[in-house]
């Protein structure tokens, strides 16, 4: 009996270790497969990524493009403002001169007539004096000869005169066309640009999208790396618990910090003065100022770096102050950018123009136009971004009002 009663609870023991083997296999394989999954989900993250910057590039491969044509569309703009106002200028000038040929034809006119009448209405007298008059027949000759060619000169001279009124009169008419041309012209490059500039801010809201889905989409794969990091725990311990009981409940492995977001302290204003003026004449109301603000693509808090004048595109932008041109060109961001160092140390900073007027190594003056104000780069409408850094390369950031 007492054997029967060993032999039955060493079955017993048995049946229970085998139990908790069989649930301790089933423990590890329930664990692995979640891990499976969750690095299934990482994959598929990593190729949405790819996609999404695939998509980025091409956004901002377009608007680069499109950037150039506006800028060299700008320029035609502004290059055919300045033709109609020289046109414009020699159609006043001519209109003068057609005024004054005309005066002219008709003084020399009146004189002509007045010459002619009297010779008519004297010309027996005339003729008798002439006669009496000469000491001889050649006297006579040359006094009928000088008669003859006055009345020549008076043919010669109105033929002349009406002659230059008629040429007056057909540079003025050419003008006028070329005047009309080039009004319609500057239309035409008007409407073309606005349809750009459209062009452009649906495309900056679509790159904003992606942006937002990218941010996301790298939230998510921080989350997914935490998730694997604690399964792949999870594994390890449910391995460790086929061999020996855990003394202790398992402790999570806590979520790897992220970076910190917080955007760093701007650098200290070195306190200098220039006098600077300011940059788009007529125009000093400020869309948005120097300092932290709601970043308008992610929503995020970030610091603004420079100060923003709204104008309407191709708006001349004029130097703040005195200096030498240190760089002039495109960026993906700051679109069609330039950069003035001034004899403080100081370089003042000009974004998003439409197109850009001088070139590096030029020496400007203050108030000297160095651009037109435009939308290019990483921009939501016609504006002038203006910063200032205290070197001669972008970096280190200072307030610009400090300077005005």
């Amino acid at each position: 009996m007492k054997r029967m009663t060993k032999i039955f609870s060493l079955l017993l023991s048995v049946i229970l270790v085998l139990s908790m083997t069989f649930t301790a296999f089933g423990d590890v394989a329930g664990e692995k497969g979640k891990l499976s999954d969750l690095k299934d989900k990482k994959e598929q993250n990593a190729k949405k990524q790819q996609e999404l910057e695939a998509s980025k590039a091409k956004a901002e491969a377009y608007i680069e493009e499109v950037d150039r044509k506006l800028t060299n569309l700008s320029t035609d703009i502004y290059n055919t403002g300045k033709k109609l106002e020289q046109t414009q200028d020699k159609i006043k000038k001519t209109e003068k001169k057609l005024k004054a040929a005309e005066e002219s034809v008709t003084v020399q006119y009146a004189d002509m007539k007045l010459r002619i009448q009297y010779m008519y209405e004297n010309g027996d007298t005339q003729l008798l004096d002439l006669i009496l008059n000469s000491s001889s027949i050649t006297e006579f000759l040359n006094k009928a000869e000088y008669i003859t060619e006055l009345s020549q000169y008076d043919r010669k001279m109105l033929t002349k005169l009406k002659d230059t009124r008629k040429e007056i009169a057909d540079s003025k008419t050419v003008l006028e066309k070329e005047e009309k041309n080039l009004v319609t012209m500057q239309a035409k490059q008007k409407k073309d640009q606005a349809d750009l500039e459209n062009t452009v801010a649906s495309k900056q809201k679509e790159l904003s999208g992606y942006e937002e889905l990218l941010h996301a989409n790298e939230a998510s794969a921080e989350a997914l790396n935490r998730e694997i990091k604690a399964q792949e725990q999870k594994v390890a311990d449910a391995i460790n618990a086929m061999t020996e009981p855990p003394t202790q409940a398992p402790t999570q492995a806590p979520a790897p910090a992220g970076d910190n977001d917080t955007p760093k302290t701007p650098a200290v204003n070195p306190g200098h003065s220039s006098g600077w003026i300011y940059p788009v004449p007529g125009h000093t109301s400020v869309s948005s100022n120097y300092g932290y603000r709601k970043d308008p693509f992610s929503g995020a808090s970030s610091f603004h770096n420079g100060i923003d004048f709204p104008a309407p595109g191709g708006t001349p932008i004029v130097a703040v102050a005195d200096g030498t041109v240190v760089w002039a060109n495109y960026n993906a961001t700051a679109g069609n950018w330039t950069g003035i160092r001034h004899s403080n140390g100081v370089t003042s900073v000009y974004m998003h123009q439409s197109s850009i007027l001088v070139s590096v190594g030029q020496s400007v003056s203050q108030g000297q136009t160095i651009g037109l104000v435009g939308t290019t780069g990483s921009s939501t409408g016609n504006h002038l971004h203006l910063g200032a850094t205290s070197g001669s390369t972008p970096g280190n950031w200072v307030n610009p009002w400090s300077y005005f």
